[in-house]
C-alpha cells in the first residue's frame, strides 16, 4: 500500500511544553500546555479602529505559515486576515510560553476572547500574581476583579497566567460554568507556573484535604485563652452547654481543650502522676473519654491540645527507657524531650500517644511545641540515634507516623505561631497551621495576627487552613470598637473562629459580634503573593460570587489608637469597574448612597467600618442582610426581581429567634427599604418585598 502524500496544514506549532492550535475555517485559535490540553480555548480576535468601529476576525483566515529558526529557542506560527488591509497574528511558542501580538494599522488595536480553563471548578478560581499593593484580597466562590490575571489550580499548586496586555479582563460565566478572558492589546503572553509556591515561597505544596473533620474552617470555643489554668471539666461542659444553646445554630461547631489537661503552670516539674496518658484527675474527674462523650452528646465536635515530643514529668515510660529522652531541660511545656529518631519512641510511645487521642473520643487535634521540639533537637542534635537526620526531617517523620495512624479524615493542627520555619513545618502533612502567637491585647492583635494573616493568608484554604489563634473580645482586653475590629478581620477573611472568652460572661453586645461572624466562611486568596500592611490602615476586601450577583464586603481597619480619615478608591483599591455601586456600613446600620469613584470614611481608633459594596442595577436590589457579616454570603441562596409585578423574591438560610433585616433599595424613590422578619425555625426561609 502507497503511502499516501500530505501537505503541512500549518495550523500548529510546538517548543518545549506549549503548543498553538489554529483552525482557519473559524477563524479561531488555541493555547495549550503539556498534560493539560488547551488551557485558552476557542480564542478570537476583533480589530478596533481609532473611530469605534469594530472589525470581527473570525472566518477571514487567508494564509498560514509555520517557522522554526535554528538557534532561535522557538516555533513561529503566523495567522493573516483577511480585510481592506490584511492583519496578520503572531505566535512565538517558547519554554516561557506562547506571545501573542498583532500588526495592526496604526491607532488599532486587537481584541482577544476565549475560554480560560485551569483545573476543575471546584478547585479553580481568580488571582493576581505579581501584584504588590498593602491589602488583603479574598473570595468565596468564582469571583472576579479588575486586578486578576490568572487561574489558579488548587489541586496542584499551579497557575496559568495571562501578561503584557494592555487591557486584560477575566468573567465568570454561571451558565457555561466556567472563565473566559478578554484581552486588548496588540501583545500579551500566556504562561504556566507548574510549581507556583514552590517558586515564590520555596516549601512543598499539597492541596488542602477537605475530606476530613472540617470542610470548612473550624468554629467554636477554646479553653487556654478564655479560663488559663482555671480550665477543668466543669468549665469545659459548661461553656459547650452555652455554645450549643447560643451559637450552635450559628454555625459554631467545636469545643477545644487545651494545653491545661495535664499541664499545671509554665516552666515548672510537672506533678507526679500526671503525664500525656494520665489527665489532671482533680481537673478531670472523669477523664476525658467522659468529656469529649459529652461534648459529643451537645452535637458539637470534640478537639484536643497534644504534645507528643515531650513530657511536663518522668513517667514509667521514661524511666524504663531513659535513653529515649534527648534533653532534660525545664521549657515552658515540661522538661523531658524526646530523641526524635529513636526507635522505641518512634515505635512505642508515638504511636501509643496518638492512638489514645482517638480512644478518648476526640475528632481533631491541636499539635504543639513544635518550635521548642525543634530547638532542642538543634541544640543536642549530636546525642540523636540518628545524627544524619536534620531535626525537621527527624520530626517530620513523627508527623507522618501519626498521620498515618489518624488517617486522612482526622483534623490536624499545628501550632507553631512563632518564625516561618515552625509555622511551615510539615504544611502538607496538616490540615491547619497555627500563624499567631498568644493574642490578648490590641498590640499582640496587630503585630502577631493581622501582620502574620497578610503575609500567609496565601496559603489559607489552599494548602491549610491559616488559623491566627483565638479571637478574644471580652472587656479585660477589648474596648467595644477594639472588639467589633478584631471580629471583623477574623471574619471577613473567613479564617477559623476559635471563641477565647468565657462564653457565659461575655456581655450581650459581644455575643452578637460572634453571632456575626459565625460560621467561618469557605473563602480563598485572590494573591498569590506575601503581604504587609500599612502603617495606618488594613483594607480587607472580600469578593462573593453566586449566580445572582457579584458584590464585596470590605473591611477598613484603623490601627492607630487615634482618629483616622481614610478614603477608598473604589477602582483603585478595591479593583472593581467603574460605575456606581451601592454601599451600607454594616455595624453603624447605616446607608452610604449610591457611589462613584471613592468613599470617606472617619474611623474612631482602633475602629472598623465593614462596607457591602454592590454594583448599582437600576431595579430594586438587595443592599445588605443582617444574618451575616458577609451580608448574604451565609443566608442570600436565591434572590430574583420580577419586573412585571415589582417584586423582590428570595430564599435565606435563617436562625430561629434571631431577628432577621433585609435591606433593599428602591432606584425610583431612591430610598433604603428594610424589613425584619423574627424566624421561628432554623433554616430555609421564603421572602417576598413588594416596590
Amino acid at each position: 500500500m502507497e503511502v499516501e502524500m500530505r501537505q503541512p496544514n500549518k495550523t500548529y506549532a510546538n517548543y518545549m511544553k506549549y503548543y498553538v492550535q489554529a483552525y482557519p475555517s473559524t477563524g479561531s485559535f488555541d493555547c495549550g500546555y503539556e498534560g493539560r490540553g488547551a488551557f485558552l480555548q476557542g480564542v478570537r480576535a476583533s480589530l478596533h479602529a481609532p473611530d469605534g468601529t469594530v472589525t470581527s476576525l473570525s472566518g477571514k483566515v487567508v494564509d498560514t505559515d509555520w517557522e522554526q529558526r535554528n538557534y532561535h529557542g522557538d516555533t513561529r506560527l503566523t495567522i493573516t486576515f483577511d480585510g481592506d488591509e490584511p492583519v496578520s497574528l503572531y505566535f512565538v511558542v517558547s519554554r516561557k510560553g506562547i506571545e501573542v501580538s498583532a500588526a495592526c494599522p496604526e491607532g488599532w488595536f486587537l481584541q482577544t476572547t476565549g475560554r480560560f480553563i485551569w483545573g476543575a471548578m471546584e478547585d479553580s478560581f481568580a488571582v493576581c500574581i505579581g501584584r504588590e499593593e498593602r491589602d488583603l484580597r479574598a473570595a468565596v466562590g468564582p469571583a472576579v476583579s479588575t486586578a486578576d490575571n490568572a487561574l489558579f489550580d488548587r489541586a496542584d499548586g499551579s497557575a496559568a497566567e495571562i501578561s503584557g496586555a494592555d487591557q486584560l479582563r477575566l468573567t465568570y460565566d454561571w451558565e457555561l460554568n466556567g472563565y473566559a478572558f478578554e484581552a486588548q492589546g496588540n501583545h500579551w503572553l500566556a504562561c504556566v507556573r507548574p510549581h507556583l509556591y514552590e517558586t515564590l515561597f520555596q516549601t512543598p505544596y499539597k492541596k488542602i484535604n477537605k475530606k476530613n473533620t472540617f470542610p470548612v474552617p473550624p468554629a467554636g470555643w477554646m479553653t487556654w485563652y478564655a479560663v488559663k489554668f482555671d480550665a477543668c471539666e466543669k468549665a469545659v461542659l459548661e461553656n459547650a452547654a452555652w455554645q450549643k444553646e447560643h451559637l450552635a445554630d450559628f454555625g459554631a461547631n467545636t469545643i477545644w481543650v487545651d494545653w491545661e489537661w495535664y499541664h499545671s503552670a509554665f516552666d515548672i516539674h510537672g506533678p507526679e502522676g500526671i503525664d500525656y496518658f494520665h489527665p489532671d484527675p482533680v481537673r478531670y474527674p472523669h477523664g476525658l473519654r467522659y468529656v469529649a462523650d459529652k461534648i459529643r452528646e451537645l452535637g458539637l465536635i470534640p478537639a484536643l491540645w497534644i504534645g507528643p515530643t515531650n513530657e511536663p514529668a518522668s513517667n514509667q515510660f521514661i524511666e524504663e527507657n531513659p535513653d529515649t529522652v534527648l534533653a532534660k531541660q525545664v521549657a515552658w511545656c515540661g522538661e523531658y524531650f524526646f530523641d526524635l529518631t529513636n526507635e522505641k519512641f518512634l515505635n512505642e510511645y508515638l504511636p501509643a500517644a496518638v492512638k489514645k487521642v482517638k480512644e478518648w473520643g476526640f475528632e481533631a487535634l491541636k499539635w504543639d511545641c513544635l518550635p521548642v521540639t525543634l530547638l532542642f533537637a538543634d541544640q543536642y542534635h549530636e546525642y540523636m540515634a540518628h545524627p544524619e537526620l536534620t531535626s525537621e526531617q527527624a520530626l517530620r517523620e513523627a508527623v507522618k507516623r501519626a498521620r498515618a495512624l489518624l488517617g486522612e479524615d482526622f483534623y490536624m493542627l499545628s501550632c507553631a505561631g512563632a518564625a516561618d520555619r515552625e509555622i511551615l513545618f510539615a504544611i502538607d502533612l496538616f490540615d491547619g497551621a497555627r500563624i499567631g502567637g498568644d493574642i490578648f491585647n490590641w498590640r499582640e492583635f496587630i503585630n502577631d495576627f493581622v501582620a502574620r494573616v497578610m503575609r500567609f493568608y496565601a496559603y489559607h484554604n489552599t494548602e491549610t487552613y491559616c488559623d491566627p489563634d483565638n479571637l478574644v473580645i471580652r472587656p479585660e482586653f477589648n474596648s467595644l470598637d477594639q472588639a467589633v475590629s478584631r471580629t471583623s478581620f477574623l471574619s471577613v477573611l473567613g479564617l477559623p473562629v476559635t471563641l477565647g472568652d468565657n462564653l457565659p460572661d461575655l456581655p450581650p453586645e459581644r455575643v452578637e459580634l460572634l453571632k456575626r461572624c459565625l460560621p467561618a466562611l469557605d473563602a480563598h486568596p485572590m494573591d498569590i503573593r506575601e503581604s504587609h500592611h500599612e502603617s495606618d490602615r488594613v483594607i480587607a476586601n472580600l469578593t462573593i460570587s453566586r449566580s445572582f450577583e457579584q458584590w464585596n464586603v470590605v473591611d477598613v481597619l484603623n490601627l492607630l489608637e487615634q482618629d483616622n480619615r481614610v478614603t477608598v478608591d473604589l477602582e483603585a483599591d478595591l479593583h472593581l469597574k467603574k460605575g456606581r455601586y451601592l454601599v451600607y456600613d454594616f455595624w453603624n446600620k447605616e446607608f452610604l448612597g449610591v457611589v462613584e469613584g471613592s468613599v470617606t470614611l472617619e474611623l474612631r481608633p482602633c475602629a472598623s467600618q465593614v462596607l457591602a459594596v454592590r454594583p448599582y442595577q437600576g431595579v430594586p436590589q438587595i443592599v445588605s442582610t443582617s444574618r451575616h457579616i458577609s451580608q448574604g454570603g451565609v443566608d442570600l441562596k436565591e434572590v430574583a426581581y420580577e419586573a412585571k409585578t415589582r417584586l423582590l423574591k428570595g430564599v435565606s438560610a435563617v436562625v430561629a429567634g434571631d431577628p432577621y433585616e433585609i435591606r433593599a433599595y428602591d432606584p425610583e424613590s431612591g430610598k433604603l427599604m428594610v424589613r425584619e422578619y423574627l424566624p421561628e425555625k432554623t433554616g430555609d426561609m421564603t421572602w417576598e418585598i413588594a416596590f
